[in-house]
């Protein structure tokens, strides 16, 4: 049974060490726990590399797969099916895990979106990237976070831009319907009005 899956978060490099680690060769033993990140080996050696690659996905019109860095602050927003993730998932975690060494602090969460519930987070913090499983009511706290609903609300206006709908908030031109791809309650534009 596939799957998509929602990929998040940020983490910011002081800015006097943004060059220093896109250059340094990314040595894959300083991460053990890189396997237990499901997905295709990672094949590039350098941040510069990994970014590289990140920005050449590939994706299904349905999928939103942005990784944007910018002045130091690097961003991830993706809904990806599992295929998609599958080949990225390594290399996002180990892009974010290499930058610990330099400064780097920030989170990546890898959430199961509608179908398969589950939940991975890689923190860096004090020099080093800690891999977490996270499944109930971590979960829960994961999908309430400002950049989930963000992402979350991005992915509605997708489908609806797929499907040719429009979005309104005008409450007097609107009625509620079940989203055909994701099964929820939305408010859109009532034509017959």
């Amino acid at each position: 049974m596939a799957f998509d899956v929602v990929m998040f978060g940020s983490l910011s490099i002081p800015e006097r060490n943004l060059e220093d680690w896109l250059a340094s060769p990314v040595d894959l033993s300083e991460y053990p726990w890189l396997d237990e990140v499901g997905g295709a080996d990672v094949t590039h050696d350098t941040p510069e590399g990994l970014l590289s690659f990140l920005g050449e996905v590939a994706c299904a019109p349905h999928e939103l797969f942005q990784v944007t860095l910018l002045e130091g602050q690097l961003t991830v927003e993706c809904y990806a099916s599992e295929d998609t993730f599958r080949s990225t998932s390594q290399a996002l975690a180990l892009l974010f895990a290499s930058s610990a060494a330099f400064g780097g602090l920030g989170e990546l969460c890898y959430s199961g979106y509608q179908g398969i519930r589950f939940g991975e987070r890689l923190l860096v913090r004090g020099g080093r990237g800690t891999f977490t499983r996270v499944n109930g009511l971590e979960l829960a706290r994961l999908e309430q976070q400002k950049a989930f609903v963000a992402l979350d609300a991005k992915i509605h206006e997708r489908f609806d831009s797929l499907v040719g709908r429009t979005v309104t908030t005008d409450l007097r031109r609107s009625k509620w319907i079940i989203h055909p791809f994701t099964g929820r309650k939305v408010r859109v534009a009532d034509d017959a009005r």
